[in-house]
Formats: C-alpha cells, structure tokens, sequence
C-alpha cells in the first residue's frame, strides 16, 4: 500500500506539473529586395539599405497576387524619395499555413478583418488591398512612422501581450497547483494513514488472539 500511495503521488505530481512540448510555429519572411525578386519585379533599389531606424512596412502577400505584385512595384518606384525611411518584412501566406494564421492574428489584434491579399500593415495603421488611390496616405503612414520616437510595431506589441496574459496565467495556475497538491497528497496521505491503522489492528486483533490461546495451554 505504501507502494500504491507513492505511484500515486508522483501521478498526481506528474498530472499537475506536466508541461507539454508545442513545436514553434515556423514563420518564413523575406525583405524588400527578396519579395521583388520572388515576383520578378525588376529592382530599382540603388543605394537601398535597411537599418533599424527605417519603419517597418509588414506585408502580407501571396506569390503571384497581381495587388501584392502592383504594390510592391509602387514601393518599388518612391525608393528614391522614400527608400531611406522603410524596409519591408514580408509574409507569403497562400504556400504557408502559418505565415497565414500569423496573419489572422495580427488583423484580430488590431481589430480588423483579413479577408484577402495584400494585407499591408504601417505602424498602426492598415491597409486592406491595394490601389492607386491609397499611394499617399501609405507615404505618409511610411513618414509619420519614421518620425515617431515611438515606433509602433504590431508584432513586438503582439509579444509584450502574449507574455503579459502568460504571466498572468502562471499567477492563475500556481494557486490552482497549490490547492490541487494539498487535495491529492491530503488524500493519499490519508489512505496511507487508513491502510497503516487497518494492518495496526489487525496485526494486535491477531496478537489478542496467540495471547488467549497460550493462556488456554
């Protein structure tokens, strides 16, 4: 029986205690001049350079969506002017599931719906589809993030919530482990406690017993 109530305290230890590997999800990314070349957009870059200075145009896009292709060449086109204050993070989501759940995620952080390619995020600020009419409200989502001392990136923001809910879910979960570890170890302790004064009692009912019988000779 002690046996038994050891197994079942590791059981419990292991129930309560058992983490769970999750495979990380396996984002693929391209930049400016990787995402032009996939879409044989001839480059006209120059002096392009990326730096951490530059705002982060996000792009969702899949291979071949003639509106990635035609948005890629608008930006393509104002490196010139624009070049020194963008570079841009792309994710192909129609070859990859979870470049396209990342997708979703981030339209459901900012409290949009994305519906379709291209799906192109400036700070925070969204642009669903592309058109020629969108062209200079993106140049001034582009300048305006720049200049900002605060960058807004969505996926860091993405991050500090995901760490903040998982702490707070450790706080949730420590209390939880705690009053589960007293219930079980209470009761297996209890059990150990029952079957030891069970065999006590016997053990001296038997003992009574041998007594009676010797004094019986």
């Amino acid at each position: 029986m002690k046996k038994i109530g050891g197994l079942f305290i590791a059981f419990v230890a292991l129930f309560v205690f058992g983490v769970s590997t999750v495979e990380a999800a396996s984002y693929k990314t391209l930049n400016f001049e990787q995402a032009l070349k996939e879409e044989e957009i001839e480059a006209n870059l120059g002096s392009y350079k990326e730096s951490d200075d530059q705002a982060i145009i996000y792009l969702f896009r899949g291979k071949g969506c003639g509106y990635c292709r035609r948005f890629l060449t608008f930006l393509n086109s104002i490196v010139s002017d624009y070049g020194k204050y963008f570079k841009v993070v792309s994710y192909e989501v129609w070859n990859n599931s979870d470049n396209k759940k990342l997708m979703k995620e981030v339209a459901e952080f900012l409290d949009k719906e994305a519906g379709g390619v291209p799906f192109i995020i400036i700070g925070d600020q969204v642009f669903e589809g592309y058109a020629s009419d969108y062209d200079e409200d993106i140049k001034k989502a582009i300048k305006d993030l720049y200049d900002s001392k605060d960058k807004y990136d969505v996926l860091a923001e993405m991050e500090k919530a995901k760490q903040k809910n998982t702490e707070q879910g450790k706080d949730t979960t420590s209390g939880s482990v705690i009053l589960w570890n007293l219930l079980f170890t209470g009761l297996a302790t209890a059990l150990i406690i029952g079957y030891e004064t069970y065999r006590f009692n016997q053990l001296e009912k038997k003992f009574s017993l041998t007594s009676k019988e010797r004094k019986s000779k």
